[in-house]
């Protein structure tokens, strides 16, 4: 475990953090009815939590195009019953896989790609299942650690991956339950929480869900992942994970993922180095060129 000392701080201002796209009415609404009703039926309104919480609310897709996404080769990968749109850069010996996070699409961390390229790196990323151009209607650990699975298979000489947030959890359980053999070298972060209950509590807190919900709802959750929730904790996975390197990147004022889930992981790992940021959120921070370029020397060392 080691801590880098220097602090990447934003050169300017950064937008202010996204507002819930619920209506305030709707949110309240429907904590008032878990609040009460789930008491009553609390199997079925641990369904409906999980139609809530496996449904992204949106799927981001570009308004406009870059150079970066028109330079990449654009194809399909089938993945169970969805066809996941993938997209590559360079022709390197090595790839570098790009999994981005919930509600995001491929190319969300594509501001690593011409670095990547330039170090001679191959780079590929894909839209997961019921997010960008991929299809499919409800996402998961399954489905995202499903398509890194496919995607490491397909290339066999993936050197690293690099994860934004949920996409860290996802890239954590298709090690350690899909594919047990898969060995990286390389394994970088950024804004991920430290256990995968982490995005699932805080989902049905704002939900109000009462006890019962919540014992319902977990169990349905373990049904389809094929394991308990708490054994998806960066700290017990330690030793069954094949990483040769971890670079944790976390912002102090992240909106989504308190900082905290940064230190408690890179005290889980011996081989892990935490790179801390401070004012860009949760988002912003892979669009920094000082993180960019602490990355991918991170990769290339």
């Amino acid at each position: 475990m080691t801590t880098s000392d220097s602090i990447i701080f934003p050169d300017k201002p950064m937008p202010k953090p996204r507002k819930p796209r619920h209506p305030v009415l709707l949110l309240m609404l429907m904590q008032f009815a878990f609040g009460t009703l789930g008491r009553v039926f609390p199997k079925w309104f641990a369904s409906l939590a999980f139609r809530f919480i496996t449904i992204p609310q949106n799927r981001a897709k570009h308004r406009i195009s870059d150079t970066v996404i028109e330079q990449a080769n654009i194809s399909g990968i089938l993945v169970g019953e969805n066809m996941l749109k993938t997209y590559e850069w360079g022709n390197g010996a090595n790839t570098i896989l790009l999994v981005h996070g919930w509600q995001s699409r491929g190319t969300a961390l594509r501001s690593f790609v011409p670095k990547l390229t330039e170090a001679g790196f191959r780079v590929v990323a894909f839209d997961a299942p019921a997010h960008g151009d991929s299809s499919g209607k409800r996402a998961d650990l399954k489905g995202f650690g499903g398509a890194i699975k496919t995607l490491h298979n397909k290339y066999e000489n993936v050197y690293g991956v690099i994860c934004h947030s949920f996409g860290g959890a996802a890239a954590a359980y298709a090690m350690y339950k899909l594919d047990p053999s898969i060995k990286l070298k390389r394994f970088v972060t950024i804004g991920t929480p430290s256990t995968s209950s982490y995005p699932v509590f805080n989902g049905l807190k704002t939900m109000n869900a009462p006890p019962m919900v919540r014992k319902y709802f977990i169990e349905k959750l373990e049904s389809v992942i094929g394991m308990k929730l708490e054994g998806l904790n960066f700290k017990f996975l330690n030793p069954f994970l094949k990483i040769e390197k971890i670079l944790i990147v976390h912002d102090k004022q992240d909106e989504q993922v308190n900082f905290e889930e940064a230190e408690k992981m890179v005290k889980s790992w011996r081989c892990a180095e935490l790179q801390t940021t401070d004012g860009f959120g949760h988002f912003h921070l892979m669009k920094s060129q000082e993180v960019i370029d602490r990355v991918v020397g991170f990769i290339k060392s």
